[in-house]
């Protein structure tokens, strides 16, 4: 009975034991199926991710894309060298019209010039009367001195003859007569030639006094011509200030006008894209330029060739001035137009363009070499709106990172994300 009481209890221990075995498999097993992957891979998964790109040398360019205005490289002031009173204005004179060239643009009063005319030439004809009375009296002198000449001649003679008389035919009282005859004749020649010579004065200084009338017309037909002003050359008007009743002051400025076929662009740059203008060739002088434009909602293009740099840079823009003709001028452009630049140069040598989250400091990249980070230096070339241009230097056909981690360092281990 014992017996049967002992088996019974070793066999319940027996199947006690068992379930506690059977159990402890089974949570083992589903511990190990749950648990971390051990050693090498769980290691892996420890270094951080980074994403990387192959370096690939090819031709570059540098970029620069600016914003500017057309004005025209021609721009005159249109006045008016008197004072006066302007009686008409043109059909299409308003600011931003189109004029070509010799259109009527405004007129002046005329009437004091035109009295001034008339006067002149009055004064002109009343000389020529003055000067035809006195060349008359300046003939009649002549003709007197003649006759007083031939008087005197004849008088010589006779008193030559007697003097020349050894008989002493002739009395004293007689030659004193011939002598004084001969003196009265000199006397009377004497004044003709200073009468004739006065006269021939008076008509020289009115003959001076009608070259100054002349020169006086002539100045006068100018100014009447004048009183009517034309457009010198085709172009757009601005900045009006005239208009019909307007007493204007001498060389008061009435309006602009800017020549329709000197147009340019004139547009800045500073900061890091005057950094780049140092790297083209003269400074960008002679470089041609792409432009565009918007009239409603359509773009125009156009180019144009940078000819000139201001000398001083522009504080109040941080930069300074560029200017460059439009060529060939478009009638599609107007004046004022608020455009587009963009300015282009081939790299010279070998360059790559890397992406800025590659950069640091603006002086290395991480190379990666061995699953390693690596430092390495480069040589910026320009900042371009994609990238950053960087020499060369041996560097195409290696991989870098471009993801940007907190704490990169050189030699640090990375994983590398799968493209």
């Amino acid at each position: 009975m014992l017996g049967r009481v002992s088996m019974k209890s070793m066999l319940k221990s027996f199947l006690v034991s068992f379930m506690i075995i059977i159990v402890a498999v089974i949570i083992y097993v589903i511990f190990a199926r749950t648990s971390p992957i051990t050693s090498q891979k769980e290691d892996n998964i420890d270094y951080p991710l980074v994403e990387t790109i192959k370096l690939i040398s090819k031709e570059n360019t540098i970029n620069i894309m600016a914003y500017g205005e057309v004005i025209s490289a021609k721009i005159i002031k249109v006045k008016y060298r008197d004072k006066g009173r302007i009686i008409k204005v043109g059909k299409n004179i308003n600011n931003g019209a189109l004029l070509k060239k010799d259109d009527f643009m405004f007129e002046v009063d005329s009437f004091n010039i035109k009295n001034d005319l008339q006067d002149k030439y009055l004064s002109k004809k009343i000389i020529a009367l003055n000067i035809k009375k006195l060349n008359s009296k300046i003939e009649t002198g002549l003709l007197r001195r003649e006759e007083l000449i031939t008087q005197s001649n004849i008088i010589k003679k006779q008193l030559n003859k007697k003097l020349a008389n050894k008989n002493n035919v002739f009395s004293e009282k007689s030659i004193d007569e011939h002598r004084m005859s001969l003196s009265l004749k000199e006397e009377k020649l004497i004044d003709n030639k200073e009468l004739t010579n006065s006269f021939v004065m008076e008509v020289e200084t009115y003959k001076e006094e009608v070259e100054k009338l002349n020169n006086t017309i002539v100045r006068l037909n100018n100014d009447l011509k004048e009183t009517k002003v034309f457009a010198p050359y085709s172009g757009y008007i601005s900045q009006l200030n005239m208009e019909v009743g307007k007493e204007i002051s001498s060389n008061e400025v009435l309006a602009e006008l800017s020549a329709s076929d000197a147009l340019e662009v004139k547009f800045s740059i500073g900061g890091v894209d005057y950094h780049k203008l140092n790297k083209f060739t003269n400074k960008g002088i002679g470089a041609n330029i792409n432009i565009k434009w918007l009239v409603g909602s359509k773009y125009y293009k156009s180019k144009a060739v940078i000819n000139r740099i201001d000398g001083l840079i522009n504080r109040e823009i941080a930069g300074i001035n560029l200017y460059a003709d439009i060529t060939p001028q478009s009638s599609d452009i107007p004046l004022g137009a608020f455009v587009e630049v963009n300015l282009k140069q081939l790299v010279s040598s070998k360059s790559i363009l890397v992406p800025l989250s590659s950069v640091f400091n603006n002086e290395f990249i991480f190379i990666i070499k061995n699953g390693r980070l690596q430092k390495q230096k480069i040589k910026i070339i320009s900042q371009e709106s994609n990238g950053i241009l960087i020499e060369d230097d041996g560097l195409s056909g290696k991989n870098i990172a471009v993801t940007r981690l907190s704490n990169m360092q050189d030699d640090m281990q990375v994983n590398i994300l799968a493209p």
